[in-house]
């Protein structure tokens, strides 16, 4: 009887313990969404809407993608802004860092902002040291102490690589192996545009709030560079090979892959801080939505609907118009947490009529490389999406309420633009070809399909996870 009496103890106690962390974050976001922002005046300033021409690319390889990268840095005379949430030490990183460093150096400016996030930070002090050292300013976004559980739920996922004022970079791709199909074990099949046109010049005032703002701060000025960072930024013998082999496939890509012009162009981004009101790409992507006449086709390497999310697509769906979404399985993923928390919403979410697919994890030879060898699983991490054919929006955005209601995000829409939205809409069917169907239009037709070929250790993973998931999918 003692011992039943302790293990209730216990359980109770745990329970009591999720409750009230539970309370404190949704309290907490609720005080700090009231009391925290930042000056309401740059709303304005970075309302961004074209219609003058805007020269705009699509990569959907990782290892295209990041030549043209390096030879956008190259090319750079003026000034480089990158801001990302993910800012790795391997050898995607390393390589774009001496790049950026050789410009620097020739006197191009050149500022790196990244995210502070304790569970992907890398570019520690010692590295922005030797960056500095170099030409290469650094500060870092949101660095609150670990013990401040609300604060830190905030972070800037803005993904942006901007050249002298010009031209820019931006989509789902953070700097490290897995975006550039570099890693041996997971690579992320994402995409970008490159935008150039006039409307650069409001994303660099972006990067300049973001830069200038309280949450940016500088490094520590005592850390000493060490020997791994040291390394970093010196070349290595195998570069020379592996920068042959990225300029090949950058050059086979560009002959097969040509340029769009866009003459109806919004840039559209959240600011920085915490709460809903300092949100607006979920707005936009509502707008956009509201517009939809007869396809939505939409991939996200995140399902998790926010309550607000469900009343989106059924307006959408009693309008007759046809949803079709492409997100990860178990066995695809790189947040198996994120797949717990949509299992259980399948029969709300064939409720609203849509098509869903869940990608198999497989390479996919039309948009994989995996120049790092070995036997990687695969993941889609594009956060696009096309409407009735002509209109594409891509981003940082994924369809998460972390996306929604605490990160910064931002997105690009061009619309009437036919050819860059078939671009987008083949690259997304090849990948929902090696996919499994979950939903098909309102009907559940294998829940299976969502878990894949995972193994057996992640499927137990995946059910311990769900309740917590469940609990806590504000902060998924």
């Amino acid at each position: 009887m003692r011992i039943l009496r302790l293990v209730k103890k216990i359980l109770l106690g745990v329970i009591a313990a999720i409750l009230g962390v539970y309370l404190v974050f949704a309290i907490g976001l609720t005080v700090l969404e009231r009391v925290v922002r930042e000056n309401p005046k740059v709303d304005e300033s970075l309302v961004a809407h074209s219609t003058a021409p805007h020269t705009i690319t699509h990569f959907d390889q990782g290892a295209a993608s990041f030549q043209r990268r390096l030879e956008l840095i190259a090319a750079a005379r003026k000034s480089i802004a990158l801001e990302f949430f993910i800012y790795d030490v391997d050898d995607a990183s390393r390589l774009l860092t001496q790049a950026l460093i050789k410009r620097a150096r020739e006197g191009v400016q050149v500022r790196i902002l990244v995210d502070f996030s304790a569970p992907v930070f890398k570019l520690k002090p010692a590295y922005a040291r030797l960056l500095g050292e170099a030409g290469v300013k650094v500060r870092y976004y949101n660095t609150s102490a670990a013990y401040r559980l609300v604060s830190i739920q905030h972070r800037s996922h803005r993904k942006l690589l901007i050249i002298d004022e010009a031209t820019v970079l931006t989509g789902g791709r953070n700097i490290a192996n897995d975006y550039f199909d570099l890693s041996d074990h997971y690579n992320f099949l994402d995409s970008d545009l490159e935008v150039t046109g006039p409307i650069v010049k409001t994303v660099l005032q972006s990067f300049d709030v973001y830069w200038n703002s309280r949450l940016a701060t500088e490094p520590a000025l005592d850390s000493e560079p060490n020997d791994e960072a040291a390394r970093f930024v010196v070349p290595q013998a195998a570069d020379v090979a592996l920068l042959e082999r990225l300029r090949a496939t950058g050059e086979s890509y560009r002959q097969s892959h040509r340029a769009h012009e866009c003459q109806d162009l919004r840039f559209v981004t959240d600011f920085p801080n915490q709460g809903e009101k300092s949100r607006n790409v979920f707005n936009a992507i509502v707008d956009e939505l509201s517009r939809a006449k007869q396809e939505a086709v939409v991939e996200s390497p995140y399902f998790v609907i926010k309550s607000g999310g469900y009343a989106v697509l059924e307006d959408v769906h009693k309008r007759g118009v046809r949803v079709r979404v492409l997100t990860n399985s178990l066995a695809s993923t790189d947040a198996s947490y994120a797949v717990a928390a949509l299992y259980p919403r399948l029969g709300s979410l064939a409720d609203t009529g849509l098509t869903l697919s869940a990608y198999g994890g497989a390479a996919l030879p039309s948009q994989s490389t995996n120049l790092g060898g070995g036997t990687p699983r695969w993941g889609v991490h594009s956060k696009r999406g096309v409407i009735d054919g002509e209109t594409t929006l891509l981003g940082t955005y994924n369809i998460d309420p972390r996306s929604a209601n605490l990160n910064s995000e931002l997105m690009l829409v061009c619309r009437g633009q036919k050819d860059l939205a078939a671009e987008v809409l083949a690259s997304i069917a090849a990948r929902e070809a090696a996919s499994g169907k979950v939903i098909e239009r309102g009907t559940i037709v294998q829940r299976s399909a969502l878990l894949g070929s995972s193994p057996l250790t992640q499927r137990i993973r995946f059910l311990l996870e769900m309740p917590i998931a469940n609990l806590f999918d504000f902060l998924l």
